[in-house]
């Protein structure tokens, strides 16, 4: 009789596994793989490509948490304190795909730099770690919002431009792996749309590759979720999403050597003493990824596991403050995830 209900609740929430997928192929000169995605014409079909989504769908259909909106029908205190601010929040149970708690997950938010995942999504199933990225002058110059140090010139590999995003949740590094990948950033926020699409998303649009605001630049933390569990199926994303730290290699325009030590923005992980938090006892982190703006509030999607081993993915989105968002977090952690 379960299983009668998670199909039935899995074709409602749009996720079968015909109609969520979407051909895709324009080739263009502009990418790095000849492939560029303009506007919204219909692509034209590519046999391998269909083939290539038909087992991309078989093989996350079991693994992916089936969400409706009755689910979801409960009354619930986002912020005791400001009653009147929306936010979203979720727990699932990874381990068995199944909903533990959710409230506003299919309501569309500004994700801030959590929107990153699709950006880490997209350059996994197009670049190879090892491939290099000479930063260019618009990056060297991009400063707005979270950057990390570089340089024109600076040679690094698709990994560590990767540690910069996902690690120190780094624009400047989003940006140089966007234009990398497809050219341009606006070519690579139409990939990440029709990756969307291809996803089964459920009320999402991209506009860049970092997350920073734009009122047409907004997602549901169902998608935000769907992502993230796609990106876990790349072993070199489940190598950086849970680092504290981690310290990378590079050449500069000059030919000279250098390292650099990039850390987490999670404050579970890493933070000076006034901004750090413990997780509730017997709760280890997998990975997670931030997300703040002044338009989105603060943001997290985590992922955890406790002492019998049960895997966890919460999400909490616009929250006020950042001891807003932390407590939050320890609050869903120790009512659901210690079972």
């Amino acid at each position: 009789m379960l299983l009668v209900f998670a199909a039935l609740c899995w074709g409602v929430a749009g996720c079968g596994k015909t109609s969520a997928y979407q051909k895709r192929e324009v080739h263009s000169q502009n990418t790095k793989d000849g492939r560029e995605l303009v506007g919204d014409s219909e692509p034209t079909e590519c046999a391998a490509t269909l083939q290539e989504d038909a087992d991309l769908a078989s093989s996350f259909s079991d693994s992916i948490c089936a969400v409706t909106h009755d689910m979801m029908a409960t009354v619930y205190d986002f912020d005791e304190q400001n009653p009147e601010r929306l936010g979203s929040v979720f727990v699932i149970n990874q381990t068995e795909s199944r909903l533990v708690f959710g409230y506003r997950m299919l309501d569309a938010c500004y994700p801030a730099s959590v929107t990153k995942l699709m950006t880490a999504l997209i350059v996994l199933e197009h670049c190879e770690m090892s491939e290099e990225v000479v930063i260019s002058k618009d990056v060297a110059e991009f400063t707005r919002g979270s950057v990390t140090e570089l340089e024109e010139g600076d040679i690094l590999t698709v990994r560590d431009l990767l540690s910069c995003m996902l690690v120190e949740s780094a624009n400047n590094a989003a940006r140089s792996l966007a234009i990398y990948v497809a050219g341009s950033e606006a070519a690579f926020a139409n990939m990440m749309n029709r990756e969307m699409d291809r996803l089964g998303g459920s009320g999402s649009h991209f506009v860049n590759a970092s997350g920073l605001h734009n009122e047409r630049h907004f997602a549901t933390p169902y998608d935000m979720y769907r992502i993230y569990v796609v990106c876990r199926k790349y072993p070199a994303f489940c190598e950086l999403e849970g680092l504290e730290k981690t310290t990378y290699s590079y050449t500069d325009k000059d030919g000279e050597s250098h390292t650099r030590t990039v850390e987490s923005t999670n404050c579970f992980l890493f933070g000076t003493p006034e901004h750090r938090y413990e997780c509730p006892d017997g709760v280890t982190i997998l990975g997670s990824k931030t997300g703040t703006t002044s338009y989105a509030g603060y943001c997290m999607l985590m992922h955890v596991c406790n002492r019998e081993g049960t895997e966890y993915i919460l999400g909490v989105f616009n929250a006020e403050t950042e001891q807003k968002l932390y407590g939050k977090l320890i609050e869903l952690m120790s009512e659901y995830c210690l079972e």
